[in-house]
């Protein structure tokens, strides 16, 4: 690919040396680049003609895998769509942070030896965004840039297992419109009750582990995560993903000898905080407990036709087990806010219809909901 692109830059008299190959989404291209670069096309700083890379979308639609070779990285790019509330471009923010916040938890995990192996990062390795030498503005690059994210490479651990994105697990099957994840529970020949409480156990370990000790935030939702599972249908291992809108509580990170540089930029909302862990809190509940967890327990309640509070009841106990067995490790008043928090406070979540409404003008508009682990002994 590189001797293609630089062969045809030196076929129109262009050292190679002076440009930088950028990939660009081939709807994209038209839809957008050509009209919102068109000074910059005119100008000839910008040259749209390039050798094509064939590629297959991801669940993301926007994150691209090459189809050869097989260790080439996962290219993640800006695609001008409004898809889940949100113009899917990929803002500086994202593409500073994203490596950042890799190398960060790639170096917990070498330390904490994975939380028992249990978890595994796709690492966003190399990312980079337009910007003028001139104007200097790191919004233009909104639509220009473009994130490499590590292949799907499982360490030996993680071999013979089957990974899974947790939203297939509510995908239903062709041949008897059970969601998947109920052939996974058959093939365990565990109870429902038992093969959910490993589940949620297997997730909640390490993204407890890494908020209540380092102050780092997982998007750990269904799009985000997948899990490897046994040839039993037993989760075994964690996969997380998508680094570049994570959230950080700094004093916690430094406490523990670590440094994260946040990204700042006028009018760009931060990532990493200082005064107040409840934005990174807020950022695991909605993540990981309102749309990945209690999305399965609302699915296998109803499949099952479960008494309704059983799976909660064991979220909350495998919550405050995760907990007790981190007592040790903070402080005993960051210990008993955040237990209070999880299990007894209301989960606060993104009002995202309200910020659509209302055009984008507080990204942070959030609203409250009843914490569905709230049960009085």
């Amino acid at each position: 690919m590189w001797q293609e692109w630089k062969q045809q830059l030196n076929h129109k008299k262009h050292d190679e040396k002076e440009w930088l190959p950028l990939p660009v989404h081939s709807w994209h291209l038209t839809a957008c680049v050509q009209q919102h670069y068109a000074d910059d096309i005119a100008s000839g700083i910008l040259i749209l003609e390039g050798p094509d890379l064939q590629t297959r979308p991801s669940m993301s639609f926007r994150t691209m895998r090459p189809l050869t070779p097989e260790n080439a990285p996962f290219i993640k790019l800006p695609v001008a769509i409004w898809m889940t509330s949100e113009m899917r471009s990929l803002q500086a923010k994202s593409i500073h942070m994203g490596p950042r916040i890799s190398q960060l938890i790639k170096e917990i995990l070498h330390n904490e030896d994975g939380f028992n192996q249990s978890v595994w990062i796709l690492e966003e390795q190399i990312a980079f965004h337009y910007k003028h030498k001139e104007r200097q503005d790191d919004a233009e690059g909104k639509y220009l840039s473009v994130v490499f994210r590590q292949a799907y490479s499982a360490p030996k651990c993680y071999e013979n297992c089957l990974p899974i994105t947790v939203a297939t697990l509510l995908t239903s099957l062709p041949q008897n419109n059970n969601p998947l994840i109920t052939e996974l529970i058959a093939s365990s020949e565990q109870s429902v009750e038992d093969w959910f409480r490993q589940y949620a156990q297997l997730v909640l370990h390490p993204v407890i582990s890494l908020y209540l000790l380092y102050g780092i935030g997982l998007e750990a939702h269904q799009q985000n995560t997948q899990i490897l599972f046994s040839d039993e249908g037993m989760a075994r291992h964690l996969l997380i993903r998508d680094f570049g809108d994570g959230r950080t509580y700094a004093p916690l990170l430094h406490e523990r000898g670590y440094a994260l540089q946040p990204y700042s930029y006028p009018g760009i909302l931060p990532t990493v905080f200082f005064d107040d862990i409840e934005p990174v809190r807020t950022f695991v509940v909605d993540a990981c407990f309102l749309t990945h967890l209690h999305e399965l327990a609302l699915c296998l309640t109803s499949h099952y036709d479960l008494d309704t509070p059983v799976l909660w009841k064991i979220l909350r106990e495998v919550t405050d087990q995760v907990f007790n067995a981190l007592k040790k490790r903070v402080s005993n008043s960051l210990w008993q806010k955040e237990r209070k928090m999880f299990l007894s406070e209301p989960w606060s979540t993104r009002s995202l219809l309200s910020m659509h409404l209302s055009q984008y003008q507080n990204y942070r508009l959030q609203h409250e909901l009843t914490n569905p682990l709230n049960f009085i002994a």
